[in-house]
């Protein structure tokens, strides 16, 4: 498991320390649905399924959905 700080829009923004392998096992700690959601681990996209290393940054934030005009 990585000690790794988690930021998402679902809180706010306010990040806290979390223990975890991947953003999807964060994210089921925190109760959080994935569905619009865009999973960033330090400054690039990512995955899931991103296995983490210590000190990374996860970042939870809305997909950017563009309207159909």
């Amino acid at each position: 498991m990585a000690n790794v700080k988690v930021m998402s829009h679902h809180t706010g923004g306010q990040v806290r320390d979390m223990e975890g392998s991947t953003p999807g096992e964060l994210a089921q700690q925190m109760d959080l649905t994935l569905s619009g959601t865009v999973i960033y681990v330090d400054e690039g996209e990512a995955k899931a399924s991103q296995q983490l290393t210590d000190g990374q940054v996860v970042s939870f934030q809305r997909s950017k959905v563009a309207s159909g005009k």
